[in-house]
């Protein structure tokens, strides 16, 4: 993985900016360091890095140790940023009903919404277990759960927890991944010739349609439509009819009664 990907998945995945995961990346490779070596090995202006500096010190990503007159920084372990993800997240958690309670349940239902970065995916993914209804979904590319990592791992365990029934119907060439899929409980999986292959899966769950664009930054529009869930569900139910079970399928062991 090249500084470029690597910058990226830290802006996608805790929301650090560009010149913030420079300093960092900088602070991890060379160690401890002052202000004025920071700037010179990445070519950045003094007052910037102080900028920078001060404000992942106050989100404890990196420390600050003092001689005499003299700062010098060191950055935490690269172990540590997940433990600091997941800390925003709890935050985020524990907000989010008291955000609930302010928010007027009377307003237009119907919504678009549009945005970008792996954050917003997932948390969209994770509002579909929320929703409670049986999840469908076409066009997925091969590389989506990779792309996801673990987090598609952990929704799929809560959601058979939840016993929401999810439809899938993946790329051509994800058929190993179809397999995978159809030995899950409440999880029905098969694929649709290469003819059809894209970069953009559809998802339809209750009233919500989501489009996934899986190319960066990532791109999520989701559709609150009663009429319009309804016509995309139709339409996913006819491509369904015309989707193949992968070769060496076996029907999955379930209780569902779907």
């Amino acid at each position: 993985m090249d500084n470029e990907e690597i910058l990226k998945i830290l802006e996608t995945s805790i929301g650090m900016k560009k010149n913030e995961s420079l300093v960092y990346l900088d602070l991890v490779r060379a160690g401890a360091s002052s202000a004025i070596d920071i700037s010179k090995r990445i070519k950045m202006h003094r007052p910037n890095v102080y900028d920078v500096l001060d404000k992942l010190y106050r989100e404890g990503i990196v420390k600050i140790t003092t001689f005499g007159n003299k700062k010098v920084f060191s950055p935490i372990p690269p172990t540590d940023l997940l433990k600091y993800h997941k800390e925003k997240e709890y935050d985020l958690e524990k907000a989010v009903p008291e955000i609930e309670k302010k928010y007027n349940s009377s307003v237009e239902k119907n919504e678009l919404v549009m945005t970008e970065g792996l954050r917003s995916i997932k948390a969209t993914i994770t509002n579909l277990l929320k929703i409670n209804k049986p999840i469908y979904t076409y066009g997925i590319p091969k590389e989506v759960p990779e792309v996801l990592g673990g987090f598609i791992h952990d929704f799929h365990k809560k959601r058979i927890e939840k016993k929401i029934m999810l439809y899938h119907i993946y790329n051509f060439d994800a058929r190993k991944r179809i397999n995978q899929l159809n030995k899950m409980p409440y999880t029905k999986a098969k694929y649709l010739p290469s003819l059809y292959n894209t970069k953009i899966d559809t998802t339809v769950c209750g009233d919500q349609v989501s489009l996934w664009i899986w190319e960066f930054p990532y791109t999520n529009i989701t559709i609150k439509n009663h009429q319009i869930a309804k016509t995309y569900e139709n339409y996913f139910k006819i491509l369904w009819e015309e989707a193949k079970e992968s070769l060496d399928f076996k029907p999955p062991k379930s209780n569902s009664k779907d």
